[in-house]
């Protein structure tokens, strides 16, 4: 059954905002149609506006417990690639369906066209990967507001570029972080509404950056299949797994709970430095309980770390991206996979894990294995992130930042006027 949307009655005097959402991924369409359907005013600001129709975006959802609609379609406000049409009116950016590596170029073009005086939410659905650090950096002083989904609410994937998207699985837990881990701006009701998540608690950025996301998963999935390829030969592509859940293998389940002890590690050396931290104190960081909490009654078999990442519903439909050469298949090395997961995710990992004394062999040695895919050099035989590429990682030590500063960053220790509380 589709149904398509109605226009809304009128909603109550100030309830209205002006919504952009940024990107044009998977989540995009998914992200703007909800906002539409909750009453907002939602352009699109994207690379490709000629591929969108505006008069109609919306997503097919295979979650019907998460919302009873089987598809929901809208006309959306605006789409175009140029920020001086959006981004001056907007009450809240959301960048979606964009490789978190983008972020700072987006964010630098977003800047000359945000009235820094003005309270604009902008919110990642990414937040790992030290999106506050990576937004005070490029924005600069202002009164904006940053928040970020701690997971992206749904896992989703696309059926028809600029139009449809596809909810696959949604979260039955959302935390949303914001700079001070208690939302004082309000930015939770909001996402509350139009993400139809009536659910959602709090969190804050450095415990975001270190919950299990895409890069306690996918590098650890990859480098188990992966670890010995030279990069130029190729598969048989009947011989390798082509869902990198479902499919996984005894490398890739040894490399995961390897990966698994490693962030516990790091989490538990930060504690002791962030002992006030309520969102790292109170948290079970290991991936099984994480993945329970956002999908229990999607999984089929909760028997240790491994059976719930590949008896999840949710996770059942990701692919592994090959490209086709002759004599079979290689893993495709320019994708999020291999470019994102590295810079923005284990590299972080690694300058924390370095602030907090911990060691962290198993994110070491993916670290190497991957770099040398993707000719970059990161981790050095120093054991710190400081080879010639660093400078395009996210790392809080290059931002002058130590393990007692990582929760706040380097925006002003108060928060939009009000000075930031320790979380309890």
């Amino acid at each position: 059954l589709c149904l398509r949307r109605q226009p809304p009655l009128p909603p109550t005097k100030g309830t209205v905002m002006h919504i952009t959402v940024v990107g044009g991924g998977n989540s995009t369409p998914i992200f703007a149609a909800l906002a539409k359907d909750a009453g907002h005013e939602v352009a699109i600001l994207t690379r490709r506006p000629a591929d969108w129709n505006k008069d109609d975006i919306g997503f097919v959802n295979e979650d019907l417990d998460y919302f009873p609609q089987a598809e929901l379609r809208v006309g959306i406000d605006l789409v175009t690639d140029d920020p001086a049409l959006c981004i001056p009116q907007t009450d809240l950016i959301f960048i979606a369906g964009l490789p978190i590596h983008h972020n700072p170029t987006v964010l630098a073009r977003i800047r000359p066209h945000l009235d820094m005086q003005k309270k604009v939410f902008i919110g990642s659905i990414c937040a790992y990967g030290g999106f506050n650090w990576v937004a005070a950096e490029a924005l600069g002083p202002g009164n904006y507001s940053l928040f970020g989904t701690q997971l992206i609410p749904w896992c989703c994937g696309t059926l028809e570029y600029g139009r449809t998207g596809l909810v696959i699985g949604a979260k039955r837990l959302l935390r949303i972080a914001t700079e001070d881990g208690r939302d004082s701006d309000g930015v939770k009701p909001i996402l509350a509404k139009i993400l139809k998540m009536p659910f959602l608690t709090d969190t804050d950025f450095i415990a975001s950056t270190l919950w299990p996301n895409n890069p306690s998963l996918h590098p650890p999935i990859l480098y188990g299949l992966f670890k010995d390829w030279d990069g130029k030969s190729p598969y048989d592509p009947d011989k390798v797994p082509t869902l990198i859940y479902k499919d996984l293998r005894t490398g890739s389940a040894v490399t995961l709970v390897e990966m698994d002890t490693d962030l516990c590690a790091i989490v538990a050396g930060l504690r002791g430095a962030l002992p006030q931290n309520g969102h790292l104190v109170d948290n079970d960081f290991s991936m099984k309980a994480c993945v329970m909490q956002n999908y229990e009654e999607q999984i089929t078999c909760a028997w240790d770390t491994v059976s719930c990442i590949m008896s999840n519903k949710a996770f059942a439909k990701h692919r592994i991206p090959y490209t086709a050469i002759e004599g079979g298949v290689v893993p495709t090395l320019a994708h999020k996979f291999f470019e994102t997961d590295l810079p923005f995710g284990l590299c972080t990992m690694k300058d924390i894990a370095n602030m907090v004394g911990v060691a962290v062999p198993c994110i070491d040695k993916m670290i190497l294995w991957n770099q040398k895919l993707i000719g970059k050099e990161y981790l050095t035989a120093s054991g710190k992130i400081d080879g010639k590429h660093a400078s395009e990682c996210v790392l809080p030590s290059a931002f002058g930042l130590d393990a007692k500063t990582l929760e706040f960053g380097n925006r002003s220790r108060t928060a939009n006027g009000a000075e930031k509380k320790q979380k309890t």
